[in-house]
């Protein structure tokens, strides 16, 4: 794939939000964690609050959690947990950012996150949003805006800021326009030849939530630069060549957190070539906008609702996002990639791939965990299925 600078300013752009955050706190300004879609920046952002994410994708942590929590759980709710209580434990590396949280805002999508929640309280104040899980029912929105305005009022109460109307409109815009760059982005890898690696944009999504807002948004707009002015380049026949016949491959299922990159590296090492991901690391997190001529808190309630995660029932909408993208990224195969122990995307795994048999679209389902014992039984598979699509 093309070089970009800005790709290595994403990657390596950690110590520089690190001492940004840093900056903020002594200014006064309060650090909120989030762990979830659902929770929305705009309402964060227009309390004059920063936010990081606090998912963990990191394998190091997990010992630490299974101290209180059962090993058979799922490992990103271990990983993040970890985090949080690790903080400096010797002999363990930790991300600096989650010891400079004032709050977390959580949100109880399943079942191992809500109990871990009530034990994350004991280390850092933690708030948690219900979170209606039959989405199409006529009192979802309804009570999901309540939710959403008790929130509000915990944001103001946390920063001294009122949320006004104006501020949340001007979030809301903003927010757009990151989700419109990022539809830009993802629109290029639609070309026969993509010029951004599925491996590279992994990597760029999931930084969307370490770095600021206006940072992200000014890296995006400097990497859809370089990436369309690399597709315009007339000296691509090598980079062309070595993408001809490499099965274009959705990955779709459970998030990836930072650190956790596995399956996707191992896919593309094994001659696959991912071009999109139905994931929250991935298009559940940008691909609709919050209505910008509607009341502020209503659009936010409506918008966030949609987000197809495996705890909504019925997930139809879920299943027609998956077709949907394999039709536009013209897709050979789906690789369905669920965490052990997260029992939504697995159970939901059968439908998933009942929907993609009857549309004629092969799908390989892997689970997995975060360390590296199952990396050559993957990689075997991997090449089982990239040579079926061949």
């Amino acid at each position: 794939m093309t070089h970009f600078e800005t790709l290595d300013y994403i990657k390596n752009s950690y110590s520089e939000r690190i001492c940004q955050l840093k900056e903020e706190k002594k200014a006064g300004k309060k650090i909120v964690g989030t762990l979830c879609l659902f929770v929305p920046d705009e309402i964060i952002f227009a309390a004059g609050a920063d936010r990081v994410i606090l998912c963990g994708g990191k394998n190091d942590t997990i010992p630490i959690a299974e101290q209180y929590l059962p090993r058979n759980t799922c490992p990103l709710v271990k990983s993040s947990f970890g985090s949080i209580v690790n903080n400096g434990c010797s002999g363990v590396k930790s991300c600096s950012h989650f010891g400079l949280v004032d709050m977390i805002v959580a949100e109880n999508t399943c079942d191992s996150k809500k109990k871990m929640y009530e034990l994350m309280g004991n280390y850092v104040p933690t708030y948690v949003i219900d979170l209606p899980q039959k989405p199409d029912s006529s009192a979802a929105v309804k009570y999901f805006l309540e939710e959403l305005n008790r929130f509000k009022e915990v944001m103001e109460k946390l920063t001294g800021n009122i949320i006004t109307a104006e501020g949340l409109k001007k979030e809301i815009v903003s927010s757009n326009e990151t989700r419109r760059l990022i539809h830009r982005l993802y629109n290029l890898r639609k070309a026969e030849f993509p010029p951004i690696s599925g491996l590279d944009m992994i990597k760029v999504m999931q930084k969307q939530y370490v770095l600021s807002a206006e940072g992200f948004k000014k890296a995006l707009q400097d990497l859809i630069e370089e990436a369309e002015q690399a597709r315009e380049d007339p000296n691509r026949a090598d980079f062309k060549a070595s993408l001809a016949h490499r099965p274009r491959i959705m990955i779709s299922g459970c998030p990836m957190p930072g650190g956790n990159t596995k399956v996707p590296e191992i896919i593309e090492n094994r001659g696959g070539l991912i071009v999109v991901e139905e994931s929250c690391t991935g298009t559940r997190s940008f691909w609709d906008l919050v209505d910008e001529n509607k009341d502020p808190m209503t659009a936010l309630a409506e918008r966030y609702i949609k987000i197809p995660c495996s705890c909504m029932t019925p997930n139809d909408r879920r299943i027609d996002n998956i077709l949907e993208l394999a039709r536009e990224f013209k897709v050979d195969g789906v690789v369905h990639y669920t965490l052990q122990f997260c029992h939504g995307y697995n159970i939901e795994r059968y439908k998933v791939q009942q929907a993609l048999r009857n549309a004629g679209i092969p799908m390989l389902s892997i689970e997995t965990d975060y360390s590296d014992s199952d990396i050559e039984q993957i990689g075997l598979r991997v090449d089982a299925f990239m040579e079926m699509l061949s």
